[in-house]
Parts: C-alpha cells; structure tokens; sequence
C-alpha cells in the first residue's frame, strides 16, 4: 500500500506545476508539455510529457480532485 501516498503526492505535485504553469500563461497542453520536458519532470513512468498526455492527466479523477475551482484546461484540449 505504499504507493498510494506516492501517486497521490505525485498527482498534487503536477496539478501545482500546471496551475503555476497556466498563472504564467502557458495555458494549452503543449505548452505545458514542453514546459515539464525542459524542467525533467517526467511521467510516473519516467517518460516525456506530450500535450496528449497532459491532457489525459487532466481529465484523470486524480488531478480534477486537486485541481483549483474553476480550472477546466482540459475542456479546450484537442488531443492531438
């Protein structure tokens, strides 16, 4: 059971960088994406972001639940 605290320290550490991201401006998923590739934030996996990714970790019930009231990135989102 270890590895729930993880993911859910995870999931708030990434909604802080994307609202922080998206208070600078940065408001499309790409944007984001390529803002996480050149800090190294990676995915759980280790992987680099894209803006599908980010997208999808949007929309995931994990990073709706930390997300500020009001936040909606995602519902503008393409996924391409």
């Amino acid at each position: 059971m270890s590895g729930r605290p993880e993911i859910e320290a995870f999931v708030r550490r990434l909604v802080a960088e994307i609202e922080a991201a998206e208070a600078a401006g940065m408001t499309e998923p790409e944007a984001i994406a390529e803002h996480f590739n050149a800090a190294g934030i990676t995915t759980r996996k280790g992987r680099r972001w894209s803006g599908v990714t980010v997208a999808k970790f949007l929309a995931s019930p994990g990073a709706m639940r930390y997300r500020s009231a009001g936040k909606g990135l995602v519902a503008g989102a393409t996924g391409g």
